[in-house]
């Protein structure tokens, strides 16, 4: 452990330490695509899906890693494919899933709030799954942009998989 201990005079010696606190600015999907095109932007499914699966990991203020539970990740990401699972199998039509689908939204913040408040320290990195899922959500229209959302959730959860801090499950 890499503390730095400040003494401070007065009655008695009081130890401060550094605030070792690190977290990666949250990632908004603005786009899936390449301007003019419905062609996925030729990064979204390895520099971006890295950059958004780096902003769910972190250090706390004593320096110690922290990350999203990776079960959570996974609860989460198994939503969003059974979504994709119920259009391919059944005749309901995508404007009948549409709303459902953006429910997700309500599931992420409900997620952020529990862990919040289980992990004060880890609010951070919560906040950024809730930014990456609630901007890509908000950009989807079509059935499409769904898959491809799918296809992006996919991506950042094996480069998660593959970062993220030891014991985050």
């Amino acid at each position: 452990m890499a503390y730095v201990i400040h003494q401070s005079g007065g009655y008695g010696n009081r130890a401060a330490f550094e605030d070792k606190s690190e977290l990666k600015k949250a990632v908004e999907i603005t786009t899936f695509y390449k301007a003019g095109t419905r062609l996925p932007l030729p990064d979204l499914f390895d520099a971006k899906a890295l950059e958004v699966a780096e902003s769910f990991i972190g250090k706390n203020k004593r320096g110690f890693d922290i990350g999203v539970s990776s079960t959570q990740l996974r609860r989460l990401f198994d939503e969003v494919k059974r979504y994709e699972q119920v259009l391919s199998a059944s005749d309901t039509s995508w404007e009948a899933q549409l709303p459902y689908i953006k429910m997700i939204k309500s599931k992420v913040a409900y997620t952020v709030a529990r862990a919040a408040k289980q992990k004060p320290e880890e609010k951070g990195v919560y906040k950024n799954l809730e930014t990456f899922i609630s901007s890509s959500i908000n950009l989807i229209q079509t059935e499409n942009d769904y898959h491809v959302f799918v296809s992006l959730f996919e991506a950042v959860y094996g480069f998660y998989y593959e970062k993220a801090p030891k014991g985050s499950n």
